[in-house]
């Protein structure tokens, strides 16, 4: 009985620690086709990530939503791209799955570190189109 009181209390305790980190239900998004589409989407998608000042919930929320689409346009870029521009795009890939993952569990500063790795990332990539 101790032990069944014990694995209940952790399991709150766990729970309640996590609490602000709820996961927000998956989206589905249609594939990029083609160049141009990426592009488009790669540069929208950079501009309305970058606009977020505070990383307020809602913010955070925002940008979550907006990797949705922009993990799209680089996974279509990933698979069609060669040599340096294709490294690139898979390094860009890591960072936006780790704001999509960060910015969905409410994590400012780790959001915050992995915007700044996406921003340098995506300014390059933006130069080389």
């Amino acid at each position: 009985m101790k032990t069944l009181i014990v694995l209940l209390m952790t399991a709150v305790v766990a729970f309640s620690a996590h609490a602000d980190e709820k996961s927000i239900q998956h989206l589905k998004v249609a594939d990029v086709t083609s160049v141009e589409d990426a592009r488009k989407i790669f540069i929208e998608k950079t501009s309305e990530i970058r606009s977020k000042r505070d990383l307020d919930a809602a913010e955070l929320q925002d940008i979550h939503v907006i990797t949705y689409t922009l993990e799209k346009s680089v996974e279509f870029f990933t698979l069609n791209l060669i040599g340096d521009k294709k490294k690139l795009a898979e390094d860009i890939a890591v960072v936006v799955e780790d704001i999509h993952i960060n910015s969905e569990r409410n994590r400012k500063e780790e959001t915050q570190k992995h915007l700044n790795q996406y921003f340098v990332l995506a300014d390059k990539f933006i130069k080389s189109f």
